[in-house]
């Protein structure tokens, strides 16, 4: 172990606070090593909390093992036809092979206008079935596809869910601000996945909404934007993806009832190790 996290390790073991005064706050970390691969068997002794620059006392550190419900949003727009039997089409269904078995899943397409071509199912054949049926055509609808699969998920009240989008970047035709699509999209206990191919060509103002809501989602969920130059790419970058999804860990920790604001790091005793937090749902009392 470094010196520096015993360091502070032994701060958060020597300021508690009293048990009238504190919260028990749980948040969602992701775990991986140096190539993206998940981190197992990490334990609460592995970890340390800090918050607000204030180490707090760490509860308990676990894998986090609830059902999981992905939403997945493909960009069917004509930018990503050229590659979308070829490599497109088996990448998303090797994806969707390697979730965990019981996983609910659904699946949006975004040519034209946002569609749910698979309702909520654990029937992994239908994705197949579906995306064979799919003719790419006309531009992207990224933002409205995701401010309407979110308000869907969002019925469904799951405790563990991922949204994963993969877009290329051809012209983007939603009538959806990028501001209110990062706001809004933004749900308790979900993950935002994404994988932007850089093939079809945009303006600077399409590519900049782009980048602005995917990187937005990704860092305020504690989620990924991978970027790949190739359709030939987004089989390597959708297993990372998958990777995360095995590699969240539950931490819950003791914290004053009376901040407004909570900026978290979090620090594994293991070297190498990259830590995403996601944005943690209301406090309960503890």
């Amino acid at each position: 172990m470094s010196s520096i996290f015993l360091g502070v390790f032994l701060l958060a073991q020597a300021a508690p606070a009293s048990e009238a005064e504190v919260l028990s706050r749980t948040v969602t970390v992701t775990v991986t090593d140096e190539k993206g691969a998940p981190v197992s068997g990490l334990a609460r002794e592995d970890v340390a909390l800090v918050e607000n620059g204030v180490a707090r006392d760490v509860v308990s550190f676990s894998l986090d093992r609830r059902p999981l419900t992905v939403v997945f949003l493909l960009d069917t727009s004509e930018a990503i036809q050229p590659a979308y039997r070829l490599h497109v089409v088996p990448a998303v269904t090797a994806f969707f092979a390697g979730l965990p078995e019981g996983t609910q899943f659904a699946l949006w397409t975004l040519g034209e206008r946002p569609q749910k071509r698979v309702d909520y199912t654990d029937d992994k054949a239908r994705v197949d079935q579906a995306l064979k049926r799919v003719a790419p055509a006309g531009g992207s609808t990224l933002l409205d596809g995701l401010m309407e699969a979110t308000k869907d998920l969002k019925k469904k009240e799951g405790e563990h869910n991922a949204v994963v989008v993969v877009s290329a970047t051809g012209p983007e035709f939603s009538s959806t601000y990028r501001e209110r699509v990062v706001e809004s999209a933004l749900l308790p206990d979900t993950t935002f996945l994404s994988v932007l191919l850089e093939e079809g060509a945009t303006d600077n103002e399409n590519r900049t909404n782009y980048d602005f809501v995917l990187d937005g989602l990704a860092k305020k969920s504690g989620g990924v934007l991978a970027n790949t130059l190739s359709s030939m790419g987004l089989d390597r970058e959708l297993k990372g993806l998958l990777a995360c999804l095995t590699a969240q860990y539950r931490l819950t920790y003791a914290t004053p009832p009376e901040l407004k604001q909570r900026k978290l790091e979090v620090t594994v005793a293991h070297p190498g190790t990259k830590v995403r937090i996601q944005s943690p749902p209301p406090a309960k009392k503890g």
